[in-house]
């Protein structure tokens, strides 16, 4: 028969009174909240900490390819045929060249972020769809040295219908300041364009998956071995990956090398 040995040396815990014991309220709750209660555990706070530094790094960078696109608009404009038919030009992400929003509707969204199956994809604006955008009338600038500059930010509201933007000059590089045109104009023509962006990205994706399927139920109807090979060893990507630096940099030395011939 076992036995059970009691220590009692020792005091059992005090359990508090009932009148200090009772569930917390929710307003008594945000009251201790507010005065410093602490909800998340050291190691949310340091991933906290580093994703807000990770975000001050990218805004700084985003802030660095805005300012390096509109120094080089000239060199974009020129080759916009030539960006717009390849493929790795076209799909630049450029999510930060263009800024935008207004009353009632909030910031113009020109990245999107997604949930799948726990992997973070973000999908941006494309830099051939900006270049299709500035080339709609209600983008467009005449500047006074003769060029046409292209709008860069604009604000407004969808229920008066009014705006003010901003354009930069690809020729002089000056800045110009628009007003009274449709806020419609601005925000519904890039909401409709990046929409499409969109769709272009998870188009692009399926096509390749149902390639993958292809390729992997053909080599198992040839009878090879897939043993060690699924459907996910068949999906592959766009391939040469290009960022807007490298394309400024192959476009001007393009242009010097037809200019030294």
């Amino acid at each position: 028969m076992a036995t059970i040995h009691i220590d009692d040396s020792k005091p059992f815990p005090c359990i508090p009174a009932e009148s200090n014991n009772r569930r917390e309220s929710f307003a008594a709750l945000c009251k201790r909240q507010a005065a410093g209660l602490k909800l998340e555990s050291d190691e949310m706070d340091q991933e906290n900490r580093e994703q807000e530094e990770l975000n001050a790094l990218q805004k700084k960078s985003s802030e660095r390819k805005r300012a390096l696109l509109y120094n080089n608009l000239d060199l974009i404009l020129r080759h916009r045929d030539e960006i717009i038919a390849t493929p790795r030009y076209a799909n630049i992400d450029v999510q930060y060249a263009i800024k935008g929003g207004g009353l009632y509707v909030g910031p113009l969204s020109t990245v999107r972020h997604f949930n799948f199956a726990g992997t973070l994809v973000s999908i941006n604006l494309k830099l051939s769809t900006l270049l299709e955008v500035w080339d709609n009338e209600q983008f467009k600038v005449e500047c006074k040295c003769g060029g046409t500059a292209v709008i860069r930010s604009f604000t407004g509201s969808p229920l008066s219908g009014g705006s003010q933007a901003t354009a930069v000059c690809p020729k002089c590089k000056k800045e110009i300041h628009v007003k009274n045109r449709s806020f419609g104009g601005y925000y519904g023509l890039l909401r409709i364009k990046f929409d499409r962006d969109i769709e272009m990205v998870a188009r692009n994706i399926a096509a390749k998956w149902t390639l993958a399927e292809a390729n992997y139920n053909k080599e198992v109807a040839e009878g090879k071995d897939a043993k060690w090979r699924k459907m996910g060893s068949y999906l592959n990507g766009d391939g040469e990956f290009c960022n807007l630096e490298t394309m400024i940099n192959e476009l001007k030395m393009k242009e010097f090398q037809l200019a030294s011939r």
